[in-house]
């Protein structure tokens, strides 16, 4: 039987050069929290986390912990590759691996890293949400591309501006 598709939202965001100091994060975290118990009332049950570190690992590990209270969430992790933690910090590293095992469905969408797959990604999460909570602080990068995407697709962007650009 197949399951009943609920409304998604997706995630981008900044990673953490852009997302300040510890006491920045733990106020980005307060944020995220509470946008998506604010989605979740809405009727919002699926998720989509690009897995990159910063933003999108921070809020899919706060949906994993929402899914006790609400079970019915589900967190969809999209790879643009397999190896995507390749090279990264061993504490970002074991946060992935950790959120990818916990996650309730996998998408990969190469084999390998190719140029343009992160976005691929983004676009591809944008396409199936519709709504995107986004933390931007208006720098040039992805997560600019992915707002402006949204946007352009008449995607609903709920914005999010990091501390540091306050």
């Amino acid at each position: 039987m197949e399951r009943e598709q609920g409304y998604a939202l997706c995630f981008t965001g900044h990673r953490p050069d852009k997302l300040g100091t510890r006491r920045d994060e733990d106020e980005l975290r307060l944020q995220l929290h509470m946008r998506i118990v604010q989605a979740i009332s809405e009727g919002f049950t699926d998720f989509y986390c690009g897995m990159a570190m910063g933003t999108d690992i921070l809020a899919g590990e706060l949906v994993i912990a929402l899914q006790r209270q609400y079970p019915e969430l589900r967190l969809i992790a999209v790879l643009p590759f397999p190896e995507q933690s390749k090279g990264w910090p061993d504490g970002w590293k074991r946060r992935w691996s950790a959120l990818l095992y916990q996650a309730d469905e996998q998408v990969v969408l190469f084999p390998s890293y190719r140029q343009g797959c992160y976005h691929a990604r983004n676009r591809y999460m944008v396409d199936h949400a519709q709504r995107v909570i986004a933390v931007y602080n208006g720098s040039p990068g992805g997560t600019r591309m992915t707002v402006e995407y949204a946007r352009k697709k008449g995607v609903p962007v709920d914005l999010i501006v990091p501390q540091t650009s306050r």
